[in-house]
């Protein structure tokens, strides 16, 4: 891909907006899961199933996406995701049966796949420096931000008769961003975008042979399944452990996500801008990610340490992101396929995160938890592709301040 224009600040807020509402989604889903089962006359566990909807596009199809966003640019398919997220909401707002409300969210899950492929392409393409890195580092907390985003969202019409207002407003947002999408900076297709079908297919799945792009997709995914089973799971369990209304622990994880993973992400933007060893940085958040799930899940933690624990963790969690995403543009050999390598991070962040809520709703005891972080972590930490290099971020994402 070749530039039109530098992004900026501005580019990277709209690209962080972007991502965070299409996550919103699932926030948003999770807090009405009773009032949309009452509506449809169907189980509640039916429902939650139906968030598996929203998921299965990018567990499937997210590396393919990739070599489309090559293909066509990414802020076109950032806008035309956009579209699709509001589709769904539109098709959930009116769904008269489990049936549609699930195709609705299938739709939302692919628009959120776009925007999840495209928006670390449509970085890398359009970013040089510091400012990649800054961007990068905040971008990678979309997942949280944006799940507390759904919530708070919700969480004043849910189990009201308005409740249907987080899906209108969900939809309003969406369509408004894919208008503002057009101020994003525009990226030529790459020149191999005109080449033959199997010339593409053929260079697409060369990506797949690449052992830097797959290992950061293992380091970048299961500290992301690590945190959606934490975020599934902490509000019931905090509330049945310490005994408080589900309502007061709900709103104290959606506070903390929200707090906690933007201030990681303008963080370690200013650390590893600066040089910082990537692999003591990572090996570091491992370790006090770990001991932070051991206050939120040890019984005898109380509701107090336990919500500064989950504080703790999200930081953890966010800095190893960053790290992570921060790494991207080291292990793509060729620019021209920056979205066929996110698509394949993507990808594997997604399988990872699909099958996280059954690992966690299926766990019986609280080390469970602790014992699933710190293995995830430690194989992340070995996953990291930069063992065998000079252990600090690539001289590529270093500039001088005038480009920040």
């Amino acid at each position: 891909m070749t530039d039109r224009k530098s992004g900026g600040w501005l580019t990277i807020i709209v690209i962080y907006l972007f991502t965070i509402l299409s996550m919103a989604t699932v926030g948003v889903v999770a807090s009405l899961t009773q009032d949309v089962a009452l509506v449809l006359a169907v189980p509640q566990a039916r429902v939650g199933l139906a968030i598996a909807m929203f998921s299965a596009p990018s567990a499937l199809l997210a590396a393919l996406s990739g070599g489309i966003i090559d293909r066509f640019g990414a802020r076109r398919v950032m806008i035309f995701s956009a579209v699709s997220c509001a589709a769904g909401d539109a098709a959930a707002l009116l769904a008269g049966s489990i049936t549609i409300f699930n195709i609705a969210l299938l739709l939302s899950g692919l628009g959120f796949m776009g925007i999840i492929v495209a928006a670390p392409a449509l970085i890398v393409n359009t970013m040089r420096g510091e400012r990649r890195v800054k961007a990068m580092s905040l971008w990678s907390t979309y997942a949280p931000t944006g799940f507390a985003a759904g919530l708070l969202l919700a969480a004043p019409f849910a189990g009201s008769p308005l409740w249907f207002m987080p899906m209108i407003l969900h939809g309003l947002l969406m369509t408004a961003l894919a208008g503002v999408g057009l101020l994003l900076p525009a990226v030529e297709p790459s020149p191999q975008s005109t080449a033959s079908l199997k010339r593409r297919l053929t260079d697409f799945l060369e990506v797949f042979g690449q052992a830097p792009v797959l290992r950061l997709g293992i380091a970048v995914a299961l500290p992301s399944a690590i945190s959606y089973g934490v975020s599934l799971v902490a509000p019931s369990y905090l509330a049945r452990t310490h005994h408080v209304p589900i309502g007061e622990s709900s709103a104290t994880v959606a506070m903390a996500k929200a707090v906690a993973m933007i201030a990681c992400g303008l963080v370690m933007g200013q650390v590893l801008s600066r040089k910082a060893s990537p692999l003591i940085l990572f090996a570091l958040l491992a370790a006090v990610g770990t001991a932070a799930q051991f206050t939120i899940f040890f019984p005898g933690s109380g509701f107090a340490v336990a919500s500064g624990g989950l504080i703790v963790w999200l930081f953890a969690f966010g800095g190893a992101s960053a790290v992570g995403m921060a790494l991207l543009p080291s292990v793509i050999k060729d620019p021209t396929r920056s979205g066929a390598a996110s698509g394949v991070v993507g990808q594997m962040t997604s399988i990872a995160a699909f099958l996280s809520p059954a690992i966690y709703f299926g766990m019986k005891v609280w080390t469970g938890y602790v014992l699933v972080c710190g293995a995830g972590m430690l194989i992340s930490l070995l996953a990291l592709p930069v063992w065998f290099r000079r252990s600090t971020m690539p001289a590529s994402v270093h500039t001088t301040p005038d480009q920040v």
